[in-house]
């Protein structure tokens, strides 16, 4: 209350599309600004704007919606003059949802429910807060306002727009609803951009409205989808878009080749033949079978360990020294498969280079919180 005592005006942006261990819609959308504006008004806060959600109801099909109307409910509450702000979907480059469409509309072909008829305004983030400064000295603003783009389209179209401005073509294929609701509920790594089960309800739900009331707000045409990305960074996210999915693919490649490694190695090459390999490499005879064995489950543990975002990095780096140290051993007592008409040695240089890449790849944050 004392931070908000000298504050003319509160907007109310926080908000989240996926509830996490430590963040709950009842959280973020209601309990914390139903306090806020409480505060606000016994702090003697003359406005309020409130960023909601296009499709906000207390009876609505999704958690993520119903929870913002009940943040709406305690906006209208608010003594002194209040807006609440209700987005169609927002274009912003670092946005969640932003980078979702853009990752689908970077590759070649996508299937989508009703081959993407669904009905949507996107409004560009500049005309979103060109708008939302414009509500903060209005002398009688609207309680309520859609905040959308300058016409509606649908969802396979918007998604060829973005595609377009990357600099290809994309193609849209019809699905059947059931089938993507059916994917939606695997389980998937957080970088594999697959909708849920309740975006696909807001998508059906389509999300457009009328756009006179926020093009007054801005007094300038609002932006259209053909120009939401700027022409100096098309190619820089274009290429971002399709590393979205080609690093969860090239992880997987990486896993899977550890995984069936070990595999092969602990049950299905002849044993023998693997501890004459083995003797051929200088290990002792006594210690032929716990090698053979320990590799094995060595390389399962590399192998899993990539898929635990706080192990990732670490794996990777393991990965590096054992292919370099399996090569070295190799070239001193084996150097007969470097001259291999399979190349099964030269092969590992490929896959340094895909380690490499994916050590260099993976989010230069880390896992330790900032």
């Amino acid at each position: 209350m004392e931070a908000l005592r000298s504050v003319d005006v509160v907007v109310n942006a926080a908000g989240i599309f996926q509830e996490t261990a430590d963040a709950s819609f009842e959280h973020v959308h209601v309990s914390g600004p139903c306090t806020l504006f409480e505060l606000a008004a016994a702090a003697g806060v003359a406005r309020i704007v409130q960023i909601s959600a296009l499709g906000a109801d207390e009876r609505a099909a999704t958690a993520y919606w119903r929870s913002k109307a009940a943040g709406d409910a305690c906006a209208r509450a608010f003594p002194g003059t209040h807006v609440v702000v209700r987005p169609s979907l927002v274009f912003a480059e670092t946005g969640a949802s932003t980078r979702l469409f853009l990752t689908l509309a970077a590759q070649p072909v996508v299937a989508l429910p009703g081959g993407g008829r669904q009905l949507v305004q996107p409004i560009h983030l500049d005309d979103l807060v060109d708008g939302v400064t414009a509500l903060l000295a209005h002398p009688a603003p609207p309680p309520l306002i859609e905040a959308v783009g300058p016409a509606p389209l649908s969802f396979a179209d918007y998604l060829r727009t973005l595609a377009a401005q990357m600099g290809h073509r994309l193609r849209v294929l019809p699905a059947p609803a059931w089938a993507v609701r059916a994917v939606s509920r695997l389980p998937m790594p957080a970088s594999v951009p697959l909708p849920d089960a309740d975006a696909l309800r807001m998508l059906d739900a389509g999300s457009h409205g009328d756009a006179a009331a926020w093009q007054a707000l801005l007094a300038r045409p609002l932006r259209p989808a053909t120009g939401f990305l700027a022409s100096s960074t098309r190619s820089d996210v274009r290429d971002a878009a399709r590393l979205r999915v080609l690093v969860p693919v090239m992880r997987l490649a990486d896993s899977l080749m550890w995984l069936v490694t070990a595999w092969v190695s602990a049950f299905v090459y002849p044993v023998p033949a693997s501890l004459d390999l083995l003797q051929r490499a200088h290990v002792p005879a006594a210690f032929g079978l716990p090698a053979l064995y320990g590799a094995a489950a060595l390389d399962a543990v590399l192998g899993l360990a990539v898929w635990h975002r706080r192990w990732r990095r670490g794996a990777y780096r393991a990965q590096l020294a054992l292919i370099a140290f399996y090569t070295l051993v190799i070239s001193v007592w084996l150097p007969e498969y470097w001259a291999h008409p399979y190349g099964p040695v030269l092969k590992n240089l490929p896959v340094l280079a895909l380690v490499y890449a994916l050590l260099k790849l993976d989010d230069p944050d880390g896992h330790r919180p900032r």
